[in-house]
């Protein structure tokens, strides 16, 4: 009778720890149970940004080769020599011609030339810099400017990519706005050295009738001077510098002309900022089987660098994308199930809630949330198997300060005192 009667107990220990482990861990059971929370975090407001990490070398922004014709010109001497420093009108090569009034009617009409193209640049930064001042750095008439961004880019020939990006911020708009200001200013500077130039040459022919010269079109050091007169005859490299290097293949596919970059130079503390400024279609070295192709690219610094040498190398981050001041989540709490995407928030009424968001940029350990969540909201890192289960977590007395009550709002303190006095 007595061992009847202890198997009759074991027997009903087992099933019935058996039914409540069954009953707690059978998924969308509706036994109450308490999940124990380690870890959570808050979503936060964050800028995310993903880069790519690449090598490049300061160089020369451009090197300015000149050409001497020695048709019906006999050259007379050379006015520079390698490492002299030059600007823009500054004689380089001498010479003689009997045609002096074919060439000042040449130069004078390459001046009327120039003059035009500069008038068009002026015209063309006008217009940009109105639309500039037309666009609010917030995005509270966003619907509005993303219209009529698409306006100006068919009209200014800006690409596609801004069109494709339903999330184009007025900042990111401005931001490409200056940068092709900063283009045409430089090809504004390079036309005005050309008209010096003609206006200087012609100065010299009307001073000495007897020769001519060739002038230098911009500032910049003499790198190369040929004495045995072939073409160039002499090479300048200017003052102004950019970063330059080489990109794989896989980088190749990422990278894109216009997209911003920082750099830093060792021993530096400041960064190098700017634009991508130019890829090359081609490799940089003959292509062979089996061997891995580079291609060049040159970005384009928005200031110059002061003090730094030729030849310096410079580590560089483009930035692929960016999301500005989005709501944002560690990778961790990401939870995907049936290609769908999913966060587990813990809500205000001790509940576990379960909730399918939309995801946006992701970089290193943060991941954007575009729908299904708000700033502030308690979200689970661990453990994210459970839904509309009640939770508790670790008590924390470290956060218990006074800087801590300090930092909350009249509101918050209110609803923290009643909930107290509520639960009692």
């Amino acid at each position: 009778m007595k061992k009847w009667f202890i198997f009759s107990l074991i027997f009903f220990c087992i099933s019935f720890i058996t039914l409540n482990a069954y009953l707690i861990w059978k998924k969308d059971s509706k036994a109450e149970h308490t999940v124990y929370v380690h870890d959570w975090k808050r979503v936060q407001e964050r800028n995310i940004i993903k880069t790519l990490d690449t090598k490049g070398i300061l160089m020369p922004q451009e090197e300015y080769k000149v050409y001497f014709d020695d048709k019906d010109k006999e050259f007379l001497r050379f006015l520079v020599k390698e490492g002299d420093e030059v600007t823009a009108g500054t004689p380089l090569i001498e010479y003689a011609t009997p045609e002096l009034d074919q060439v000042r009617d040449t130069l004078e009409s390459d001046i009327s030339q120039a003059e035009g193209e500069l008038s068009s640049i002026d015209e063309y930064i006008a217009k940009l810099l109105d639309y500039q001042a037309s666009i609010s750095s917030s995005n509270s008439n966003y619907a509005y400017e993303y219209d009529s961004v698409f306006a100006f880019e068919d009209d200014f020939g800006f690409t596609e990519d801004t069109k494709d990006t339903e999330d184009t911020s007025n900042d990111v708009i401005i931001s490409q706005i200056e940068q092709e200001i900063y283009k045409q200013e430089l090809e504004k500077s390079k036309l005005e050295d050309k008209i010096l130039n003609y206006e200087t040459q012609i100065s010299l022919i009307n001073e000495k009738s007897d020769s001519a010269m060739i002038i230098s079109e911009s500032d910049g050091i003499v790198k190369d001077v040929n004495d045995q007169l072939g073409n160039p005859v002499v090479t300048i490299a200017s003052t102004s510098l950019s970063i330059k290097g080489t990109l794989t293949e896989e980088q190749l596919k990422k990278v894109k002309v216009d997209m911003l970059f920082n750099a830093t130079v060792s021993g530096e503390k400041a960064k190098l900022e700017g634009t991508i400024f130019d890829i090359g279609s081609f490799p940089d070295n003959e292509p062979e089987i089996d061997k891995k192709n580079v291609y060049p690219y040159e970005a384009i610094l928005s200031e110059q660098a002061e003090a730094l040498p030729i030849g310096t190398t410079a580590d560089v981050k483009v930035t692929l994308d960016q999301a500005l001041k989005v709501p944002a989540v560690p990778q961790n709490a990401i939870v995907k199930q049936d290609k769908k995407t999913f966060l587990y928030f813990l809500d205000k009424n001790g509940l576990v809630n379960r909730k399918e968001v939309t995801t946006g940029l992701h970089s290193g350990d943060l991941q954007e949330i575009k729908e299904g969540t708000e700033i502030g909201q308690v979200v689970m890192t661990s453990d994210q198997s459970h839904n509309k289960s009640k939770f508790a977590t670790t008590m924390q007395p470290t956060y218990l300060k006074k800087n801590t009550f300090k930092n909350l709002s009249s509101k918050e303190k209110w609803e923290s005192f009643l909930i107290g006095v509520a639960e009692r």
